[in-house]
């Protein structure tokens, strides 16, 4: 009879500590923030500095992740033509075990699976309209460090972003090769955090920007970045930089959307 009531005990013992460690897996889902709208440019860089009032994303949820996003930025390739946004194209997103697959409505490369770890992308296959397999990334993590190794036919591109004490992104390496031969190098740096809740955290998968954003604590408000020609040493580096103004909530939580 002791030996019944000593099993059952244990056994009750780690039935609460499985379901206390599920309600804490949920609790911690729950308190990242799910903006349902976004202006597009808070996450992309478009040439109009200005706020465009019918420039924004909305975003869908259920069961506490992001499924749909309505919308698409597309920058123009041409410094004398101007960037577009098509409101009706829209972005969905399933679950099944450890894979995340991402839609994109007319898109040359209409989708990505996703195999993730621990809540987090461990690589990512890009595929074309004709579901062949275009680009393979690798999602390694380290201690204040995570790279990325992406591989499209010949064209490598190895991504270093590097974290503070804070784990807010502070500097990010972007290193481009072809044929083997190196390229070009990227350096960007992150500055003038804020102390509110980063917004981006459910939606980092969405594309690269949105990446960037979710990766830090806080929110970084201003990039400045340098490009050098590694086949051309001689030449002068380019060098450029990002700011964003955001407004607050009553909270202390930026807003991404807000009345112009």
């Amino acid at each position: 009879m002791k030996k019944l009531f000593y099993f059952l005990f244990v056994l009750g013992i780690i039935s609460c500590s499985t379901n206390s460690n599920d309600m804490l897996e949920n609790q911690q889902l729950s308190t990242d923030l799910e903006p349902n709208k976004a202006f597009v440019h808070y996450i992309e860089f478009p040439k109009l500095a200005s706020l465009q009032p019918s420039w924004y994303y909305t975003f869908d949820y259920q069961n506490g992740k992001l499924v749909r996003m309505t919308g698409k930025f597309v920058k123009s390739e041409s410094i004398w033509l101007p960037d577009s946004f098509y409101p009706d194209s829209f972005t969905t997103l399933s679950y099944n075990n450890n894979q995340t697959e991402v839609k994109y409505s007319n898109d040359t490369y209409p989708t990505i699976v996703y195999t993730m770890e621990n809540d987090k992308p461990k690589k990512a296959e890009l595929y074309n309209q004709f579901n062949e397999l275009i680009t393979v990334k690798n999602y390694t993590y380290e201690s204040g460090k995570i790279k990325v190794y992406s591989k499209t036919y010949t064209f490598e591109t190895y991504y270093t972003y590097y974290f503070d004490s804070n784990n807010n992104l502070i500097k990010s390496e972007k290193l481009e090769k072809a044929g083997g031969l190196d390229k070009t190098l990227t350096t960007t740096t992150y500055s003038n955090f804020d102390n509110s809740k980063n917004p981006f955290k459910k939606l980092y998968l969405l594309n690269d920007n949105f990446y960037e954003k979710s990766l830090s604590s806080n929110n970084y408000r201003k990039t400045n970045y340098i490009i050098q020609n590694l086949e051309n040493p001689q030449s002068l580096p380019g060098n450029g930089n990002h700011e964003w103004t955001y407004q607050y909530d009553s909270d202390g939580h930026v807003k991404l959307y807000h009345p112009l």
